[in-house]
């Protein structure tokens, strides 16, 4: 009888332990699948934050660069234009290509000689990359190099262009690495200064 109890109490013993076995072997499996999956979710974490960051460092290399509102103020605009004039508009855009700041000045009153309101445009592009850059000055460049009054220009940027009809307008576009900008006086009167307009425009380009 004891022998019988002693062979039940060992057999008892080893199924226990076989128990205990297979729940410290599930509980060790459970514990290395949650490492696991914590593990691919911090590494999907990560990767949105290293894309995150790739995507931020472009926009703040295009903010942190040269503003186009510091390059050409309304004292440039008088100057060009002959006479008091005011801002008329401004507004600026930023993506993961390009960084664009655009304004425009209008004259405080009407040129008696030539009954014209002068006004004047600005465009301020800078790209991320030289191609964007060059692709763009090209396509405009391209649309109007049929036209008479264009002048390729080479003591300006790394490419230039000048375009008027003496009557009614002047433009200038230039690009200068990844950074384009051009200028439009819109109505010529009796006060614009052309030789304001190109020295702006040499000045402007220079500070790129």
């Amino acid at each position: 009888m004891t022998e019988r109890r002693t062979t039940q109490k060992i057999l008892k013993n080893t199924t226990m332990r076989k128990i205990f076995c297979l729940i410290i072997g599930t509980l060790t499996q459970l514990g290395c699948d949650q490492l696991t999956t914590s593990g691919n979710n911090n590494d999907h974490q990560n990767y949105g934050q290293k894309a995150d960051t790739v995507t931020n460092v472009k926009v703040n290399q295009l903010q942190s660069s040269i503003h186009g509102n510091n390059l050409f103020k309304l004292s440039q605009a008088e100057k060009i234009l002959g006479e008091p004039a005011y801002l008329k508009d401004s507004a600026s855009s930023i993506n993961a290509d390009v960084s664009i700041y655009s304004c425009s000045f209008m004259a405080d009153s009407t040129d008696q000689k030539s009954g014209k309101k002068g006004a004047i445009y600005f465009l301020f592009e800078q790209y991320n990359q030289v191609v964007s850059a060059k692709k763009k000055y090209s396509f405009i460049k391209t649309a109007n190099e049929n036209h008479e009054g264009i002048k390729v220009l080479h003591d300006i940027g790394d490419e230039a262009y000048f375009h008027s009809d003496n009557q009614n307008f002047y433009f200038i576009m230039v690009r200068k690495g990844a950074k384009v900008f051009n200028m439009k006086v819109n109505k010529i009167t009796s006060k614009t200064s052309l030789d304001e307009f190109s020295s702006i425009a040499k000045n402007i380009a220079d500070a790129l």
